[in-house]
């Protein structure tokens, strides 16, 4: 094989052959839509970091041996819930990303990538269907909102565009639906198993200028997570979940693309830390379980997120 074929090669694997990898641009927003309606008049603040650890290929449901290819995302979640009324309430998260791309093949042939920047935000506006009781303990929210297309979608590096994945920001508006519902137990034990639905439909970033009238649209995004929470009387609370994730593969142009899109199941594990009444710090993390990509996508291998809320109550000041 000669220099210039390689040197194509390369430049080929260099390019978005893993196409959007397990993520969409930008940060991890409807994954962090798992917090029921806050009460009236309570304002409840939070800062999240989360790492994305990407070093598996797979191609469908089988994972590849290929250790070429790392990416890492680090996400900052600043987060802001407060209840407008008894069955009204209100969410806003704005996020700060850093992402990084490395690829090493042929010998001492790489290539390494680095972007950051302001991502996408998220409001959503929350409805209590059923308010939570002390009678029967369960409690029904639904919500909807708006995905704002803050981060930047158009970096370029030397000159050229870099893939849609490496962007900080989707350059999209898009429509958010959600849903949370909840059943307590208490005194028969300290248990409470939830159920929450996160839905985006996607809009359209033109990108690419002009040229291409259609643009590019992520595709379409489902979250389910159905779980428990295990209350103690000590410093640590406990929750579990099972997580389902699907996307729709991405379109360019009016056409699917190659390599987008799969299902995901996630087993979600966390722990708060109740330093105070006010304040808590939450640790948690997501261990794939089962993954089956539409073509040959590099995909997550864990996450870890730690997060920290302040709950003040501003009823009657």
């Amino acid at each position: 094989m000669n220099r210039f074929s390689i040197v194509i090669i390369f430049l080929f694997l260099s390019t978005d052959i893993y196409s959007q990898a397990c993520c969409s641009a930008g940060s991890p927003l409807l994954g962090s839509l798992d917090i029921t309606s806050s009460a009236e008049g309570e304002l409840q603040v939070g800062i999240t970091y989360e790492l994305n650890s990407l070093q598996d290929i797979y191609a469908g449901s089988e994972r590849l041996d290929d250790n070429f290819r790392e990416r890492r995302v680090n996400s900052y979640i600043f987060e802001a819930n407060y209840g407008l009324t008894r069955k009204v309430s209100f969410s806003a998260l704005f996020t700060y990303i850093t992402q990084s791309r490395n690829i090493n093949s042929y010998g001492d042939l790489s290539s390494n990538l680095l972007t950051s920047g302001l991502s996408d935000a998220v409001v959503l506006v929350k409805y209590n269907v059923i308010p939570l009781s002390l009678v029967d303990q369960f409690e029904l929210s639904l919500g909807a909102g708006l995905k704002l297309p803050f981060g930047n979608s158009t970096l370029r590096s030397d000159g050229i565009l870099i893939p849609a994945d490496m962007q900080p920001g989707t350059g999209s508006w898009d429509g958010i639906l959600w849903g949370y519902a909840s059943k307590g137990f208490v005194p028969v034990i300290p248990l409470n198993v939830f159920v929450n639905v996160s839905f985006r439909l996607n809009g359209t970033n033109n990108r690419f200028g002009d040229s291409f009238k259609q643009g590019y649209t992520f595709g379409n995004e489902l979250f389910i997570n159905i779980g428990a929470g295990y209350r103690t009387d000590t410093f640590f609370d406990f929750t579990l979940m099972l997580r389902y994730r699907s996307t729709t593969p991405d379109q360019f142009d009016g056409g699917n693309l190659p390599n987008t899109g799969g299902t995901w199941f996630y087993l979600v594990p966390g722990v708060n830390g109740k330093i105070s009444e006010k304040f808590v710090a939450r640790l948690s993390g997501q261990i794939p379980l089962y993954r089956d990509l539409t073509g040959t996508q590099l995909t997550t291998t864990y996450t870890a997120s730690l997060g920290l809320y302040y709950t003040i109550n501003l009823k009657g000041l």
